[in-house]
């Protein structure tokens, strides 16, 4: 019995790189054929298109499962490429080395996505024991390792992607160990006021510490879970102090874009508030949300079904990271749970009146946050 299914698994392991093959052969023509069409000025998405493809290849199956499965599966399929192609078009990267700290999911998939858009850049990072280091090697995502002090000269942008309470750490280090050059010090932090203005005081002539935060991340935690693709469409906010220049201010932007995502300027302070109703809030919720269900009634959780469970996802996010940041900005996250309260006691949703709600705010969501593939 063992040894059949030893040879089924054979079986499989083929397919799967026939599969793998195929998907790949299919990326780089879509490439091809999206390349035409922006020349052509014409849409890269084309729906019509898209359900002819699933139309045609259902009458194909028999498996009822794999024929219900099939328009997820393809449209993932069509949004792989559509990100390929967008992330491949971006080839002007200024910076030939950059130096990364920090490769869980922020740091991990910022180098990823330099190497996928220029694989001739060269990436350092820490030379320590760490997992996600010696993975981000083994996929030579990274090219090699170096103490901080030969990291921060050879390197022209250094990405400090480590948790909030030790980005100031790392800055002081840095700007001791500096030993002259032009060099972009960014943080990738969610809370910035206490950072930026550190980093108005470390500033100096030829190193330029920037302030920054992308839009973007997961409840995993770690480089395994990096993607090259996580920034595309998503916002990335810069929070500039008045001793940063602006060249280095547009070096910057040009990076975000070329990473997929688009650049906002605000100060710190406003950002901190933002942040505070737009990302902190909806975390606290979301843990609230689960622990509530839980501490009332834990039984009651075998009934849950996808929105229980894609509502509270962000409960199984780092607890060190979100514990950080809700220390860090607990008087704004304070405040916007209390305005919340407020709105919600205010805004009563009753019988009478749930459905015209329900309908307008669907509408409202849907539009701002339209598919962008």
């Amino acid at each position: 019995m063992k040894k059949d299914i030893l040879i089924l698994r054979e079986k499989i392991d083929k397919l799967d790189k026939k599969i793998v093959k195929y998907l790949e052969e299919r990326i780089k023509i879509t490439e091809k054929i999206l390349d035409l069409k922006t020349k052509l000025h014409l849409p890269i998405t084309d729906k019509k298109r898209e359900e002819e493809i699933i139309n045609k290849l259902r009458l194909l199956i028999h498996n009822p499962i794999l024929k219900d499965s099939l328009e997820e599966i393809y449209e993932s399929i069509f949004t792989l490429s559509k990100k390929n192609f967008l992330l491949q078009k971006n080839k002007l990267f200024k910076f030939k080395k950059v130096g990364i700290i920090g490769l869980g999911v922020i740091g991990g998939s910022i180098a990823k996505a330099i190497k996928f858009i220029s694989p001739d850049v060269e990436i350092y990072s820490l030379e320590r024991k760490d997992k996600d280091i010696e993975l981000a090697l083994k996929e030579k995502t990274i090219d090699k390792t170096l103490p901080l002090g030969e990291l921060v000269n050879k390197s022209e942008l250094i990405i400090i992607a480590t948790p909030i309470d030790s980005i100031i750490p790392i800055a002081e280090e840095i700007a001791n160990s500096y030993q002259g050059g032009c060099k972009i010090i960014i943080d990738v932090g969610s809370v910035k006021e206490k950072i930026v203005k550190k980093f108005e005081k470390l500033n100096k002539e030829n190193l330029d510490f920037i302030g920054t935060h992308p839009m973007a991340g997961s409840e995993k935690s770690g480089f395994k879970h990096a993607k090259v693709d996580l920034f595309l469409h998503n916002p990335w906010i810069i929070t500039p102090h008045k001793l940063n220049r602006k060249e280095n201010i547009k070096k910057i932007k040009e990076l975000i874009i070329n990473l997929g995502s688009f650049p906002i300027l605000t100060d710190a302070k406003t950002h901190d508030l933002i942040v505070a109703r737009i990302s902190h809030l909806v975390f606290l919720v979301s843990k609230l949300l689960f622990i509530y269900a839980y501490e009332t009634n834990k039984k009651w959780l075998k009934f849950a079904g996808t929105g229980f469970k894609t509502t509270t996802r962000l409960t199984s996010a780092n607890p060190l990271m979100h514990s950080q940041i809700f220390i860090n900005n607990y008087q704004n996250i304070k405040k916007e749970f209390e305005l919340f309260i407020q709105f919600i006691q205010k805004n009563k949703i009753s019988p009478e009146n749930c459905l015209n709600i329900f309908k307008k705010y669907k509408k409202i969501r849907d539009r701002l946050f339209e598919r962008k593939f």
